[in-house]
């Protein structure tokens, strides 16, 4: 592991409207916003493990964050009955609506950040719920997750799930007491074998925690 927070010496936006207007570098390998890797190839084992929690219960999936859209893939490859997927940037957002003009599941994809959308969504909508943003201020790089807890919890049916990216692989029992304190009552992980390159600047283990946390 990192002995500090790898992307704490990036320069960020700090502006919400400059990271929904930047434009985006996005090749087979890596996706770029502002000069900060957002998502990698390599993650696509870890993208399929979450994407699998996220839909076992079927349903009604939300996902935040579409980034190269490798879990987008996965979600829609499972027996759910609708995708909805919310993007803060604007060219990954155009991604998105392409990927859902093409998938066999009904997807709609939402443009803007979790922030100023989840708001219109009764409590209870969802059966299962992918949260992987990238933190858009540097406050947020140890919090952004934490901040949706609340969100996720209300958002969920009883007995739904949701998973996030966790970024950890051996999260501390302050993990577990912040995500009870909103009120899930089971908090498990699986472990996912990946292989990031050497220049990877975000995660540089053969292993991965993928959360899996009840309602």
């Amino acid at each position: 592991m990192f002995k500090k927070h790898p992307l704490t010496d990036y320069e960020f936006p700090e502006d919400y409207n400059l990271w929904r207007n930047s434009k985006i570098q996005l090749t087979d390998e890596r996706l770029e916003i502002c000069g900060h890797p957002v998502m990698e190839s390599w993650e696509e084992p870890y993208m399929k493990t979450l994407a699998e929690i996220a839909t076992k219960k079927g349903g009604r999936i939300l996902e935040i964050g579409f980034g190269m859209g490798i879990s987008s893939k996965y979600i829609n490859d499972q027996d759910i009955d609708l995708h909805i997927i919310i993007e803060g940037n604007f060219d990954v957002y155009t991604n998105a609506l392409n990927f859902a003009m093409n998938s066999s599941v009904k997807t709609i994809p939402m443009l803007g950040f979790w922030e100023e959308l989840v708001g219109c969504f009764s409590d209870g909508t969802f059966d299962g719920i992918l949260f992987d943003t990238y933190p858009i201020k540097k406050e947020y790089l140890f919090t952004e997750r934490f901040r949706f807890f609340k969100e996720a919890y209300r958002l969920l049916k009883p007995n739904g799930i949701f998973t996030h990216y966790l970024g950890e692989k051996d999260p501390k029992e302050e993990y577990n007491e912040l995500a009870s304190n909103v009120g899930f009552n089971k908090v498990s992980y699986k472990t996912c074998s990946v292989n990031p390159p050497e220049d990877c600047k975000y995660w540089n283990d053969t292993e991965i925690l993928a959360p899996v946390i009840m309602k």
